[in-house]
């Protein structure tokens, strides 16, 4: 996510209604949102969930454990914290990589209450239109502890993926993209992809390989999942999901295609000062980028030579 994107989405964020919000729960809450939103943070209404998050003076911040069920839960906190979990670290599986056995090594342990977010949300006006994950290994029990707010009110879902089962029951991305799009969600995006190197006698680590090729095996990355867009369409027509609010997550997200169509199905709904921004917002974006665009590729393509 360039910086230029990001305050490219000044003017919208502008043209916003003072009572329009956002409502996104923040998982794993200790790393905080990333910069994408920082034009959107006068309308978000963030709920943050870490028992981690030092934030003692943030009502929004719960130090509650999400999970499937309720009751109590032991977070394992690791010699390097962010990789902590409710779930054990597989040491054999961390075991033939460089540095991480030392990472997940389990210094100290946690009790805190767990509950299962349909249940701490229920009755609440404003209900999540997103979601962020980053939890290390629940994100599917916390999936399922929010099977109410994924039927009912979710349009995006920002959840940290891993390609094996790092910790011990995990579920690895694969049957998370099929719970998923058992909710009706598509992955739209992956990003922040983490390799995890061999130890080797040769001392070979990270070596620069050009072409965009690197070392190592797949760890994790973090997946964004969309509410189908025709599914979002029919759900805007019907009166249960704000269109605005669709939009301005999917352009935080850099999906400008899918909210200038998202914008096509909706403009009447939408509030004058609002609708007149945007349209001025998609204008400015016609075609492919031109030598803007151009440029950006180049610079990119130069880069995976390096």
């Amino acid at each position: 996510m360039s910086d230029r994107w990001i305050k490219s989405l000044k003017g919208p964020a502008a043209a916003l209604p003072d009572d329009f919000r956002i409502c996104i729960v923040d998982a794993g809450s200790v790393g905080g949102l990333h910069r994408r939103w920082h034009q959107l943070r006068p309308w978000l209404d963030r709920i943050g969930f870490d028992p981690l998050d030092e934030r003692a003076d943030d009502p929004s911040i719960y130090k509650t454990l999400l999970g499937d069920r309720e009751g109590e839960a032991t977070l394992h906190i690791t010699r390097r914290e962010t990789m902590s979990s409710t779930l054990r670290p597989d040491r054999n599986f961390f075991s033939p990589f460089w540095k991480k056995p030392d990472h997940v090594e389990i210094v100290r342990e946690l009790t805190a209450p767990m509950a299962r977010l349909d249940d701490l949300l229920e009755g609440r006006s404003r209900q999540p239109q997103a979601i962020k994950i980053d939890v290390q290994g629940g994100e599917m029990a916390i999936l399922k502890g929010a099977s109410r707010i994924l039927r009912d009110s979710l349009i995006l879902a920002e959840v940290e993926c891993s390609f094996a089962a790092r910790y011990e029951g995990q579920a690895t991305i694969d049957e998370v993209i099929a719970h998923m799009r058992g909710h009706g969600f598509i992955p739209a995006a992956i990003g922040r992809i983490k390799n995890y190197r061999y130890r080797n006698s040769h001392g070979v680590d990270d070596a620069s390989l050009g072409g965009g090729i690197r070392a190592g095996r797949l760890g994790f990355c973090d997946m964004v999942f969309l509410r189908d867009p025709e599914s979002l369409w029919s759900r805007i027509a019907e009166g249960k999901d704000d269109p605005l609010a669709a939009i301005m997550l999917l352009l935080v997200y850099g999906k400008a295609d899918i909210a200038a169509a998202t914008f096509d199905r909706s403009e009447d709904q939408l509030p004058d000062k609002a609708r007149e921004a945007l349209r001025r917002f998609f204008k400015s974006l016609q075609g492919n980028g031109g030598l803007r665009q151009r440029i950006h590729w180049a610079i990119d393509q130069l880069s995976r030579g390096v």
